[in-house]
């Protein structure tokens, strides 16, 4: 997916890592999540709405997704009900994460924001590369290899 394009597909990733992200006027990215196996990924407003989105979704190994239009998903929730209570669910679930990490982007500092995520997603921070973490954490990738360096030592 590329930014200005309107999202056709909802995606679930049956194999491997993207990374969904903006850029900054510099074009520096500025990731916004990591999804692996069983995530769904994508643009749920441009999805929603048709209108152009702001994100980039590029994979960070080899992968295979599964993609629904809306037609289909819309068909999906209308002939198999639990799934969009599954759905809704998961989405409540991604709103709730996405406010966390919101505050804790906030309230927290880039090396507490580092061992969290280290900690909540031990399957992928060792799928990545330092700079994208930086680039989720919100840091240059120098300043990302002093706090790994720093929380390794202990």
């Amino acid at each position: 997916m590329q930014a200005g394009d309107i999202t056709a597909y909802e995606y679930f990733i049956t194999k491997g890592c993207l990374k969904v992200y903006t850029l900054d006027d510099d074009g520096a990215p500025h990731i916004s999540m990591f999804a692996v196996e069983d995530y769904w990924t994508g643009d749920m407003a441009s999805f929603m709405t048709k209108e152009p989105t702001r994100y980039f979704i590029k994979a960070t190994e080899d992968s295979e997704l599964l993609g629904i239009s809306k037609a289909n998903y819309e068909l999906l929730f209308q002939e198999i009900p639990k799934f969009e209570r599954f759905y809704r669910i998961l989405y409540q679930k991604s709103l709730i994460s996405y406010i966390r990490r919101s505050n804790h982007g906030i309230s927290l500092t880039a090396e507490e924001r580092y061992i969290e995520f280290k900690t909540k997603y031990p399957n992928i921070v060792n799928r990545i590369t330092q700079k994208d973490l930086a680039g989720y954490i919100g840091i240059t990738p120098e300043f990302m290899s002093k706090i790994i360096t720093k929380v390794n030592r202990r």
